[in-house]
């Protein structure tokens, strides 16, 4: 496990990585993140990403301090009864940084679909988790995002279908009954 970082200059999230994050290229900023820790509730009204005021950025930095940037959007929708869901919106630009950043947790997520599982059946089946951090620089009006803890590069070992154990493999198949 790293160390925790020195390096942190805006409020932080630190998010586990999901599914949605490859299937929907968003995420749901939780009410505590976007009223609390980022205050940004009443920044992002807008419906839709195709109102221009929803756009804001992403900056990724990468391993070595480069830093590259994203246009991205933030929505809020209403959910009769349960408050406003805020959502942060990216391209596949990002979507193909954190399948790269988080390859174990994206081919976890390739294989709950190809066998129509859930994502908690498949995290309880496949138990490990990579985390990203999220940071919200007010000034700019942008967010950070840096690959904190990963699982390292599954590309280097073994192709999935090996990696699985035999009793891992056997329950995936009987999820399927």
């Amino acid at each position: 496990m790293p160390s925790e970082r020195s390096d942190v200059r805006f409020p932080l999230w630190r998010k586990k990585v999901d599914g949605a994050m490859f299937d929907d290229k968003c995420t749901v900023l939780p009410i505590w993140v976007r009223d609390n820790l980022f205050g940004i509730t009443d920044l992002f009204p807008h419906r839709s990403k195709k109102d221009p005021e929803s756009e804001t950025r992403i900056v990724i930095t990468h391993p070595g301090g480069k830093k590259t940037g994203h246009v991205a959007h933030v929505t809020t929708l209403p959910r009769p009864g349960l408050g406003p869901v805020m959502r942060l919106h990216f391209g596949k630009d990002v979507r193909g940084w954190l399948s790269e950043a988080f390859k174990k947790t994206f081919l976890r997520n390739e294989e709950r679909k190809s066998r129509g599982l859930n994502g908690p059946t498949i995290e309880r089946l496949i138990p490990f988790w990579e985390f990203i951090d999220i940071e919200w620089d007010a000034e700019e009006s942008e967010f950070h995002f840096r690959a904190w803890y990963t699982q390292g590069n599954p590309s280097s070992g073994p192709t999935p279908e090996k990696q699985l154990p035999e009793w891992l493999t056997e329950a995936l198949d009987n999820a399927d009954d």
